[in-house]
């Protein structure tokens, strides 16, 4: 039997993106008390000739269709995710390779606001021109200069042409201990954007499984510790 598991947050996306997703199959049902629900299928982005699930509305149509009549920029939306990993494994979601090893992402990509995502606190570090770049893997260290100049780059870039969509941010759903979301991967484009108070960017969202749910209460705990722990000490 398939298992649905639910982002941690919810995010205001755009609602012209879900409209074009299809229903999602009947034999598929959301227990969740949000309006609007999309299931994300499975989509491997280094690999063009693997078959592509694609996502779907699990929950909302008449409130997004809404949305859009109405012109609605962003609607409250809880993202789904079949996984992909057992039930009762714990270990998979802690462990980065294990967890690697199962990650999907979506077949769409979605615009929201950075400023949300931020409110949110699911960054693992706030990437700025001080700090632009700085990696602990010696095989990618760089001088001041050439970091500095990398990110003032992006910058004119972003603040010339806006959000580039080609290259959207990797959110990935319950990363943090099976449990948490957090941003995995654009945390310097997000940083960018937030410097030049662009209101929209695009997302996929990633996903492998969700730690047992018997272990939620304790798993959230650490969570929050670790994602503050990661941002004070930043590298």
């Amino acid at each position: 039997m398939q298992r649905i598991c639910y982002s941690s947050e919810v995010y205001h996306l755009d609602p012209q993106d879900l409209a074009v997703l299809a229903d999602s199959p009947d034999r598929i049902a959301a227990d969740s008390s949000d309006s609007v629900v999309v299931l994300i299928g499975e989509k491997d982005i280094y690999d063009a000739n693997k078959p592509v699930v694609y996502d779907t509305l699990l929950k909302g149509r008449e409130i997004v269709e809404k949305a859009v009549a109405e012109g609605k920029a962003f609607i409250p939306v809880r993202i789904a995710f079949i996984s992909r990993i057992g039930k009762w494994d714990f270990v998979s979601p802690l462990i980065r390779v294990l967890r690697y090893k199962y990650k999907a992402y979506s077949s769409h990509i979605y615009h929201i606001n950075p400023f949300e995502i931020r409110s949110l606190k699911i960054e693992r570090s706030f990437r700025t021109p001080e700090n632009a770049y700085q990696f602990s893997n010696p095989k990618y260290q760089m001088s001041e200069e050439e970091r500095k100049k990398m990110y003032q780059q992006l910058k004119d870039s972003m603040s010339t042409h806006g959000y580039d969509d080609r290259f959207p941010l990797d959110i990935m759903l319950c990363r943090n201990f099976g449990i948490q979301d957090t941003l995995n991967q654009g945390h310097h484009r997000m940083g960018v954007a937030i410097d030049c108070n662009i209101q929209r960017v695009s997302v996929m969202f990633s996903a492998a499984g969700q730690a047992p749910r018997f272990l939620h209460p304790l798993f959230r705990v650490a969570a929050r510790f670790n994602l503050w722990f990661k941002q004070l000490f930043q590298k």
